[in-house]
Parts: C-alpha cells; sequence; structure tokens
C-alpha cells in the first residue's frame, strides 16, 4: 500500500480488540440499498428508487441500470478496502483483572456438507503450561460479515470483503491441555445476526467453573463462512457440538445457553439439558424437565417483556433484581424480568446490553456508520441504535452474569 493512501483509510482499534474496516463499505451499502428496488432495503424508503435519465432541454445525464450499479458494487468495495492497513494504535476499553486462565480453542463441525466454525473454552489441565498470547496476537479472529447483512436484507448475495475482528484477553490460552474429563458440556446459541463470540466472557467464566463451552455460527450468523442448507440448521449444529463434546472432552451431561434467537433455540432444541436452559432476552414456552432460567428486561425494545413474561412456566421464582435470583438443586425455573436500571448504569438493559461489551465495540465501530441509512429507511436495528447511545454492556454483565453462572453451577454434575 502507499503512503499516500494512508489518508483514506478509517483504523480503529481497541485494547484487546482490533478492527480493519473502510468507510467504503457504507457508501457502498447506501448505494446498494437505493438501486436494488423493490427487495430489502428500498422496500422500506417512502419512494422506489429511479434511474437516472436524461431531461428533456437539459444536458443528459449517465443512466445505468440497476443491474450494472449492483455489479460494480463489488469492485468500489475491493479499491476502498485497499486503503485501509493494520492497527496498530490501542484504545483502552476496559482491562480485565486478574483471571483465572482458560483454554481456547478454534475448530469446525461438519453439518449438511458445510464446514461450521466452532469456538471452544474449557477449563485447564493442572500440569498446563502454556503461555498468554503476545499482546498483538489476541486469541479470537473472526470477520463482520457485510455480505451476510446484504443476505439478509437486499436478498441477494456480493462477493464483498468483510472487516476483521481480533479479540479475547490474555488469560485465554489457545490450545492450552484440556482438564481430563470435562463431564459437563454447555452449548451458546447466538441470536440472529449474531456470532459465537457474542459472549465469549460468559463462555470462559463458564470455563473457569470447570464447564466446557462451545459456541458455533449458525446459518444466519453476521460471521458465518458456509453456505446455508436445508440441513444447517440450528438443532443439527447444536446435535454436532454435543457430539463433538462427547468426543474431545469426555462430556455427559449438557447445558444451553442463548440469546435472542439463540434463547428460542436454548428452549426448542430437543434435550435433554441436564444442567439447564437459560433463555436471555427472548424464550419460548417449556414445558419439559429439564432446569429452566429467563432474563429479559423492560429496556428491550426487539423482545418486549409482555411477550417473554407468556414463557415462563407456572411455579417459577420471578424476579425483578438480579441480587434477589438463589439457585440450588431444588429451585427448578426461575425469570428474572428486570424493570429498570441495573449495576448503576442509567437505564434498563436493551436487547443488545446482554452481549460483551467488547463484541458490541466491534459491532459500533463498523456499524454505525450506518445508523442514519438504517432510520431513513425503517429498518428494524435491533436496539443497536439504542445502545451506541448507552454502551451499557459491562454493567448489565456485572449484575446479570453471576446468577447465569450459578444456574449452571447448582446443576453441576
Amino acid at each position: 500500500m502507499r503512503r499516500g493512501k494512508l489518508h483514506r483509510s478509517r483504523i480503529i482499534s481497541k485494547n484487546r480488540m482490533r478492527i480493519f474496516f473502510s468507510p467504503g463499505i457504507a457508501s457502498c451499502l447506501f448505494l446498494a440499498s437505493l438501486v436494488y428496488g423493490v427487495k430489502g432495503f428500498a422496500l422500506f424508503a417512502r419512494e422506489p428508487p429511479r434511474t437516472l435519465v436524461p431531461d428533456a432541454g437539459t444536458v443528459p445525464r449517465l443512466a445505468l441500470s440497476r443491474r450494472e450499479l449492483i455489479a460494480s458494487l463489488p469492485a468500489a468495495l475491493q479499491t476502498s478496502l485497499l486503503a485501509s492497513t493494520a492497527a496498530t494504535a490501542a484504545d483502552d476499553i476496559g482491562v480485565p483483572g486478574k483471571l483465572k486462565p482458560v483454554g481456547y480453542r478454534a475448530t469446525t463441525v461438519v453439518v449438511g456438507g458445510e464446514t461450521v466454525p466452532v469456538a471452544l473454552w474449557y477449563p485447564l489441565s493442572s500440569d498446563d503450561n502454556s503461555q498468554p498470547a503476545a499482546t498483538s496476537d489476541r486469541p479470537y479472529n473472526y470477520r463482520i460479515g457485510i455480505g451476510n447483512l446484504f443476505k439478509v436484507f437486499l436478498g441477494f448475495e456480493l462477493p464483498i470483503p468483510n472487516p476483521e475482528v481480533r479479540s479475547g484477553d490474555a488469560a485465554v490460552r489457545v490450545g492450552g491441555a484440556p482438564q481430563a474429563n470435562c463431564g459437563n458440556g454447555i452449548i451458546f446459541a447466538h441470536g440472529m445476526l449474531g456470532s459465537r463470540f457474542d459472549m465469549a466472557e460468559l463462555c470462559a467464566s463458564l470455563a473457569r467453573e470447570g464447564f466446557v463451552v462451545s459456541a458455533a455460527d449458525f446459518a444466519e450468523s453476521i460471521s458465518a463462512s458456509y453456505a446455508p442448507n436445508e440441513s444447517t440448521t440450528r438443532g443439527a449444529i447444536i446435535d454436532a457440538e454435543t457430539a463433538l463434546l462427547r468426543r474431545d472432552f469426555s462430556a455427559t451431561s449438557f447445558g444451553i445457553v442463548g440469546h435472542s434467537a439463540g434463547g428460542g433455540s436454548a428452549t426448542m432444541t430437543e434435550g435433554p439439558f441436564a444442567l439447564g436452559r437459560c433463555a436471555i432476552a427472548g424464550a419460548r414456552p417449556y414445558s419439559g424437565g429439564d432446569p429452566l432460567y429467563i432474563v429479559a428486561s423492560e429496556g428491550d425494545g426487539v423482545i418486549p417483556l409482555d411477550r417473554v413474561r407468556t414463557a415462563v412456566p407456572p411455579g417459577a421464582v420471578v424476579a425483578s433484581d438480579p441480587a434477589d435470583v438463589r439457585w440450588d438443586r431444588s429451585q427448578r425455573s426461575a425469570a428474572l424480568l428486570i424493570e429498570g436500571p441495573v449495576a448503576g448504569a442509567a437505564y434498563a438493559p436493551n436487547h443488545i446490553s446482554f452481549l460483551d461489551e467488547e463484541a458490541n465495540a466491534a459491532l459500533v465501530k463498523v456499524l454505525s456508520p450506518l445508523l442514519p441509512l438504517a432510520k431513513l429507511l425503517k429498518l428494524p436495528v435491533l436496539d443497536f441504535d439504542v445502545y451506541v447511545e448507552r454502551k451499557d454492556a459491562r454493567q448489565t454483565a456485572a449484575a446479570v452474569r453471576p446468577s447465569i453462572i450459578n444456574f449452571f453451577l447448582a446443576q453441576k454434575r
């Protein structure tokens, strides 16, 4: 890359997180939203997009078809991304305290002929001698799929480069030796346009308590790198994850935790999940015998609290303050229905407040330039606009995460 082009780059970095993103993506998304027509973004526009045509008595303007404009997008994005360079500076978003190290492994499962990315966290063996990664070499590496956003909202695919995210901290030891016979496995299920790293800190915290945790990218993930088919369902991927935990970690008992659509997975996936089912910011009615914990907030603008109340089973203990949630083996179900601010925040948590601060910071840096366009076109932004203003993931985690961990610990075999 020539030095003269560096001024055209937008370089974003975070301590424990680095993102490589060009502002040209935003302009190309805007162009696509205007030209595609009936399907996708333009469906929400007040007026249909128009092709430029000559006006009588004026100098003719360039006329381009929608197909030609769309076909030009990948080349435009490639050109703009060539102006990007690796981030080297670091901005503090909160350095973690001294945490017990946990093992981490990036792997895959094959489902429906497709290779599905999976992240694994696990307790380390007492004789593990793995060392922290270098500051510049973060353990988690994934991409925020601008192309996947096109596919969901515009209804077609384009070969678009996607910004890279590197995150995680020194307490996560890549390839460390696992503890023998980790009998308790937990599946994390992300929501629509989420990723396997949406709640990586929760997954690592569970690993510190002796669980082995698996998180896969589902077909509608923002970071999914495979072509979904009728066989790559959430249920099929979760089955493949439990088989992986049985084979590689000798897991015999399982639990599941999910956010948003992943909360639906947590309550609807065929079990048993003897370690429990935890549904965060989204749940479906569950009448089985597995332990159940539902977490929701009145600040959620995507899944209303009243809708979640219908999924709370009769007899469940209901609390509005996380400090009031207590778990033991005699308690089979509970719901934390938050009705106000938590842990010093100014507002009740919104839909994505429950995700990790680091994962949300990546989304904010990459996608916030698109918010004006999304609002103009009246697109559902899944509380992203609210989170950009409040940035309360850290407070929400401090208040809510301990009750989730204690839920699974109460069922641990």
